[in-house]
């Protein structure tokens, strides 16, 4: 029983990797099925399993590991506390859960206890975070980012148990489904999430330099446009007055520059770190700033109310953005984030693997963005489906090589080495 409490963070981000391959494993299950009859498996299951264990196996759990990690100061080798180390047991037991559920019945009577469960178990941890948060001997503008994140978790939960009632009531509106289904994904994706990986990233730098590179009234300024953007997923729905059109306008060009701001900062915080043997890092948190800041472009383009219809009206270009969000901004981060604290190991081997993940990413991306263009403008690309299938498939492939060149002792690359 000992030993299960005896896994250093290093060994449960491996568990989490393997479940972002078995997320990999879905999505590629789900474009085949586009191609090739499988009769047995419901497509909408798939996709509420694939969408689910995403969201709670591999981002989540990956956030409440680095989260208590740097908070203690702890190192990829040293054991997770056992309160952390419980609340991962049951995150992973309701993820696993929630995955076989709803691939077998969809959203039903299993699928939701154990996505209600799974809620519970985050509500714990954001609890025990929240109390560790508080007494630590950190500088409060790092605090003031992991606030938000834990918060933005809690509030998330408001547009699930909303879905959850109305479902329950038989209330089938389909524009209150669709706002409380936004309203999870915003405060996930925009809060919990990105400001997850963001206070990660600060908190790193601040503890390389020595140095606060972004002022506190910014980062005040960055947190308050998380609630007004929610707003930009529902301009769509008749009867919002014209002046929410105004305030949303006002909040994406400010968290535009905040964003700027922010990385202006950051850059130069990074000329004074040693980055001649961090470049597999620095190479995926390159892309990952690129990916944020054409989130925060797409994002502007949405104000118009054309726009808002079709990038959160029209399920393509809906399912391009947030896999831009999840794969790209979220994923390549996190990675980037567990070769820094050595909790990858860098090879040659790693490198190639690298290189080949980021063109399954980029060539899904592209195949999304061309399925969307398609549908708008009613051209047939018939490659799309067979591109994404491919794009899944090298996904796929290059996890399961990251994971299997862990396994072995090689000679580590000086130039990706940490």
């Amino acid at each position: 029983m000992e030993k299960l409490f005896k896994v250093s963070y290093k060994q449960w981000f491996y568990v989490a990797l393997i479940n972002f391959l078995i997320v990999g494993v879905y999505g590629a299950l789900m474009r085949y099925k586009f191609l090739f009859p499988l009769a047995w498996l419901e497509q909408k299951n798939l996709l509420h399993a694939h969408s689910h264990f995403a969201f709670t196996a591999w981002v989540s759990m990956a956030l409440m590991l680095f989260m208590p990690m740097f908070l203690k100061g702890h190192k990829a080798t040293d054991s997770v506390e056992k309160p952390y180390a419980v609340l991962l047991y049951l995150n992973m037991i309701t993820s696993v859960c929630m995955l076989v559920a709803f691939t077998a019945q969809g959203y039903a009577l299993f699928s939701i206890i154990f996505s209600t469960l799974s809620l519970f178990v985050s509500f714990a941890f954001i609890a025990k975070f929240w109390k560790d948060l508080k007494s630590a001997e950190i500088a409060s503008s790092i605090k003031h980012w992991y606030y938000v994140a834990i918060i933005s978790n809690a509030i998330s939960a408001l547009g699930t148990f909303y879905l959850i009632y109305l479902k329950a009531s038989h209330q089938e509106n389909p524009f209150e489904q669709q706002a409380s289904i936004y309203f999870y994904l915003h405060f996930q994706y925009n809060g919990w999430f990105f400001f997850g990986c963001l206070a990660l990233f600060y908190h790193w730098l601040i503890r390389k330099t020595g140095h606060v590179f972004f002022p506190k009234y910014a980062q005040y300024l960055f947190s308050l446009t998380l609630i007004p953007t929610y707003f930009l997923t529902i301009l769509w729905w008749k009867g919002i007055p014209a002046y929410v059109g105004y305030v949303v306008l006002a909040t994406v060009l400010l968290q535009g520059l905040c964003w700027l701001w922010f990385l202006r900062g950051s850059l130069k915080a990074m000329r004074l770190i040693q980055t001649s043997k961090s470049s597999s890092m620095i190479v995926l948190w390159t892309i990952v700033a690129l990916g944020v800041t054409a989130k925060m472009i797409l994002q502007g383009f949405s104000i118009i109310p054309s726009m808002s219809v079709l990038v959160y009206g029209f399920r393509p270009i809906a399912i391009a953005y947030l896999h831009l969000v999840l794969l790209v901004n979220i994923s390549m981060f996190l990675i980037g984030l567990a070769f820094s604290q050595g909790m990858l190991r860098v090879s040659k081997t790693t490198h190639y693997t690298i290189i080949f993940l980021l063109i399954g990413v980029l060539f899904n991306e592209i195949a999304l963005a061309l399925q969307g263009i398609g549908g708008i403008y009613h051209w047939n690309f018939t490659f799309t489906h067979t591109s994404l299938l491919w794009a899944s498939i090298l996904i796929v492939l290059s996890l399961t090589m990251l994971l299997i060149s862990q396994r072995f002792n090689e000679v580590p690359n000086n130039k990706l080495a940490k």
